[in-house]
């Protein structure tokens, strides 16, 4: 029995040795017939791969259309309490600065109802220029002159002709064509400068000329009572004054 059982030990093992190099030659075979076929075949259509979505190749290109891609430099700065005022300070600075450089800002460009100049325009066109100690007095119809006087001071000599100057400048950006021009009398004078604006009389005076003159005077009690009438005058400021202060000179009751 132990020899049927040693035969067939043998037996046994002579079959592993003939077969197994059998079996190893065909899964070598088979392993080089699929890959000669995997490469013959385009490498998107292997077999038993899943399909894939192809919309999933584009999925960055997607995010990068609809998001914007965040960098540093996009990023808004963020200023602490001290800072924050002195950026609000040099805005405020910035905007007085072009309301400077504008030397028409706020005024009423358009002609007005009565003249070119109504007399709130006028008086709105003075004080802009810093015009002191302004005076107005309405005058009688009667008179058939103007509507009203207005009597200022002038700081200077050159304050007072650029204050002639910027009135009548404003006067043409608000005529029309059928305005005339204001001439400004005693425009190299140091003491009284005028221009008829047509409804009104305007009379800048430097500070010791309207103090001189006292046109309010004149004008409120007339000449009769008015002690500056007959003290003696300039003759040159007299006569170039002269037909001003004839009109300025209210009736006798």
């Amino acid at each position: 029995m132990n020899k049927c059982i040693l035969s067939n030990l043998l037996r046994a093992r002579k079959i592993c040795k003939t077969f197994v190099p059998h079996k190893n030659r065909c899964i070598t075979y088979s392993l080089l017939k699929q890959t000669r076929y995997f490469s013959d075949i385009s490498p998107k259509k292997l077999p038993n791969e899943e399909p894939t979505n192809e919309n999933e190749n584009d999925l960055v290109s997607e995010l990068t259309s609809k998001h914007k891609i965040f960098h540093d430099k996009d990023s808004k700065v963020i200023l602490d309490v001290e800072e924050e005022q002195k950026r609000i300070l040099l805005e405020d600075l910035r905007i007085e600065e072009e309301q400077e450089h504008d030397p028409y800002s706020g005024l009423n460009l358009k002609r007005g109802i009565y003249g070119v100049y109504d007399i709130e325009d006028l008086i709105m066109v003075l004080q802009k220029d810093n015009a002191k100690n302004i005076f107005v007095v309405s005058v009688p119809k009667e008179y058939i002159y103007v509507d009203y006087m207005v009597i200022v001071t002038g700081k200077s000599q050159k304050h007072m002709s650029a204050l002639a100057a910027y009135v009548r400048k404003v006067y043409k950006l608000k005529m029309h064509k059928k305005d005339i021009i204001p001439k400004i009398e005693g425009a190299k004078s140091k003491d009284w400068i005028a221009l008829d604006l047509g409804n009104i009389a305007l009379h800048i005076f430097s500070a010791a000329a309207r103090k001189q003159y006292d046109l309010e005077t004149l004008w409120a009690v007339g000449s009769q009572y008015d002690n500056q009438t007959n003290k003696p005058m300039e003759a040159d400021i007299m006569e170039q004054y002269n037909s001003f202060l004839d009109v300025f000179q209210p009736e006798n009751p």
